[in-house]
């Protein structure tokens, strides 16, 4: 489904025919790619990283549990970058303590030209509305700490609507096998906040 982010953006789903248009957007700034997308391996081309991963999140086994979007312009519909939902389930009961078992992580990337005009913003409040809707508990934003202005968009979020400012740090472990520190924050879509 497509839904309407601001004035001037909507956010269309991602789907398999958009991965060149994708692929050529995050060729523009590869370090904050990696930093949004850990997983990707420095080793390898982004170019077969991100279709296959475009294909998992729009038809593959597990697509029901992504729901990932590219922010475009409302007039124009240019590609101006990513966003989406993960669903994320944990299994242990300390997992589900500190992380109040079943959530959406939701995870963003703005093209270099277009960060600082509101884009992320705009396109994180509609994916609030949507997490309501769907009538998920917690929406997970988390960000690597060198990642000033991610960080000062998810604090943003955070004041908006209502949400808990943590200090939990949660490792993720990249596909070369490194371990990176993300700072976890959380938005209650749900119940008093």
């Amino acid at each position: 489904m497509r839904y309407s982010a601001g004035e001037n953006h909507i956010l269309d789903p991602l789907k398999e025919a958009d991965a060149i248009e994708i692929v050529e957007m995050l060729r523009g700034d590869p370090d904050s790619v990696h930093r949004a997308m850990p997983w990707l391996n420095r080793n390898e081309s982004i170019g077969p990283q991100i279709a296959s991963f475009i294909v998992d999140v729009s038809s593959g086994p597990n697509a029901s549990n992504y729901h990932h979007w590219v922010i475009r312009e409302k007039y124009g519909f240019a590609a101006l970058g990513i966003i989406g939902f993960d669903v994320v389930r944990f299994r242990t009961p300390q997992q589900q303590k500190t992380c109040r078992g079943i959530h959406w992580n939701l995870g963003y990337w703005v093209a270099p030209e277009e960060r600082g005009r509101g884009v992320a913003t705009m396109s994180i409040d509609a994916m609030i509305s949507v997490a309501k809707q769907c009538e998920v508990d917690v929406v997970e934003l988390m960000a690597n700490p060198h990642n000033e202005g991610g960080i000062r968009t998810i604090l943003s979020a955070i004041d908006r609507h209502g949400g808990i400012p943590s200090e939990i740090e949660r490792w993720v472990t990249t596909d070369d096998g490194h371990d990176v520190l993300y700072v976890s924050h959380w938005i209650l879509t749900r119940g008093e906040k």
